[in-house]
This record gives C-alpha cells, sequence and structure tokens, in this order.
C-alpha cells in the first residue's frame, strides 16, 4: 500500500506533468480566420493613414498562434522585416526547415502549421529589404509559377497593402525569382 506522503508526492508530480504538458503546448486560435480578415482590412486602411504599416506582419503571428516572438519590448513595437530576419537566424526557439525551393520544406511548412506551430516564410535581400508571410493551417497547392505544391498563407505587403492576401499559396507572396532566397522557419515548442 501506499502512504499518505507517497500518494501525495505522486498526486503532485501527476499535477505537475499535467499543468507542465497545458502550459507549454502550443494553442492556436480557433477564431484566426475571421481575425485576419479583421486585420486585413485595417492594414488596408493603414495605406491610407500614412501610418506605419509594418506592425500587421509581426500582429499576423500573435492573431493566429497567439506567439508575441516578432514584439520587441526594447523599442515598444512589432520588428521590420530585416530584424525578424535577423530575429529568425540567431534565436534557438525557431528552426530553419529549409528553402522555399525545396518542396520537402514546403511540406514541412504545411505540416507543422496544421499542427498549430507557427511557421514563417522570410526572405531579406542584399540592400535589407524583404517581406515575411505568414503560413497558415490548410492544404498544399499547386502552384504554377513555382512548379511545385505550396502551404496555404496569409501576407502583409508594408509597401502595397492593395497586394496583401489570407489563404492564398506562399507562391503569391514571393516571386519565383527570389525563391532561392526565401528561408522557411517554424518555432519550437
Amino acid at each position: 500500500m501506499m502512504s499518505m506522503k507517497m500518494k501525495g508526492n505522486f498526486l503532485f508530480i501527476l499535477f505537475f506533468v499535467l499543468f507542465s504538458s497545458v502550459a507549454f503546448s502550443q494553442q492556436i486560435n480557433t477564431n484566426w480566420n475571421s481575425d485576419l480578415e479583421e486585420a486585413l482590412t485595417a492594414f488596408r486602411d493603414c495605406e491610407n493613414q500614412s501610418n506605419d504599416c509594418h506592425q500587421y506582419i509581426g500582429q499576423s503571428l500573435t492573431t493566429v498562434y497567439k506567439v508575441n516572438d516578432f514584439y520587441s519590448k526594447a523599442n515598444s513595437e512589432y520588428m521590420p522585416v530585416s530584424e525578424i530576419h535577423d530575429f529568425l537566424s540567431n534565436n534557438s526557439s525557431w528552426s530553419e526547415l529549409g528553402p522555399a525551393y525545396s518542396q520537402d520544406a514546403l511540406q514541412k511548412a504545411q505540416d507543422k502549421a496544421n499542427d498549430k506551430k507557427a511557421v514563417v516564410a522570410v526572405y531579406l535581400s542584399s540592400n535589407g529589404l524583404g517581406h515575411v508571410a505568414l503560413i497558415l493551417p490548410g492544404t498544399l497547392q499547386p502552384s504554377g509559377s513555382w512548379g511545385l505544391q505550396v502551404p496555404n498563407s496569409a501576407s502583409f505587403f508594408a509597401n502595397e497593402p492593395s497586394r496583401s492576401f489570407i489563404n492564398k499559396g506562399l507562391s503569391y507572396a514571393f516571386s519565383k525569382s527570389i525563391i532561392k532566397d526565401v528561408k522557411l522557419y517554424s518555432r519550437n515548442y
């Protein structure tokens, strides 16, 4: 028979394990699609109000995956693309899945998004300008321009908000001429 002290220790350990797995597991916003639609409308209005629109890129990660990694506490704002690129390249909370021209990396990206794990695609040119797209839950879609099956995505174009979209293939976010420089990253949990 188990003593009361042993039962208490067992219950404590059981509670700790259960709480830990719930506390550190990834959760997704169940209303992510409608919340992103609202954000897209506000983002497109941002262009007309001459505000700094880059905040929507970082906020989209929080909107869908409840991850606020692209918010800079030091600057009290969401990071621009160049800072997101550097953050992803140098942060142990994120892992590179591979380049966007790899069908294996694209499949991994969609699988992870479907498993409620945050995934992004990022491009940064040699002059420091770039773009970030968010991989969304969904299915791979054929891309005529890339010649690959690409994951579902959302994209907020800071310089051209009218080109922004939700629930389109990743190839809508990046032209084929730059996919060799587009990298896919997934958050570690």
